[in-house]
């Protein structure tokens, strides 16, 4: 391994990069992962400031093929044509469309209400009868970040949740 701080490397990425790319955080990746997931990748490339003790400074160039087994397991994105995404439906019609159990679209509403899209009135909460966009609810579905305690720390955010505070 060369160090070389200021050359980038092609196809080569750092653990911030990869960090953004999985939906994990930043601090997890440059100071867990390496610590505590047996077989977690040594740097292809170390640069200036790195310890060599985990993470370094996480300028660190990696080969992603190497950290793909460490990527977060989620659920196969669905696609729909193209006259699909006008429709307006309810999250049971949304569910027979894309070929799932209704319970397991509808039960977003009781679980996760913040990740719903506006309805097509521009409602932030889910009524009876409520419609949707097809294409909004095609962007949640596909966000969804898969099973397992504290998955939902890898959802990306929704163009409709708000992350600003005021």
């Amino acid at each position: 391994m060369t160090e070389n701080p200021e050359k980038r490397v092609e196809g080569l990425v750092t653990l911030q990069e990869w960090a953004e790319q999985c939906g994990y955080s930043y601090n997890y990746v440059l100071n867990i992962m390496p610590r505590h997931y047996p077989g977690f990748p040594e740097p292809k490339v170390r640069r200036k400031g790195d310890v060599g003790k985990g993470g370094g400074s996480g300028n660190n160039l990696y080969d992603p093929a190497e950290l793909e087994r460490f990527r977060p397991r989620r659920p196969d994105p669905v696609e729909l044509p193209d006259e699909d995404l006008v429709k307006r439906v309810t999250l049971s019609g949304f569910a027979a469309l894309i070929g799932v159990n209704s319970s397991n679209v509808t039960q977003i509403k009781n679980h996760r209400p913040d990740t719903l899209p506006p309805t097509i009135e521009g409602q932030r909460q889910w009524y009876p009868g409520a419609r949707y966009h097809v294409r909004d609810l095609l962007l949640m579905w596909n966000s969804r970040p898969g099973r397992g305690r504290g998955s939902d720390k890898r959802r990306p955010p929704l163009p409709w949740q708000h992350t600003d505070p005021h």
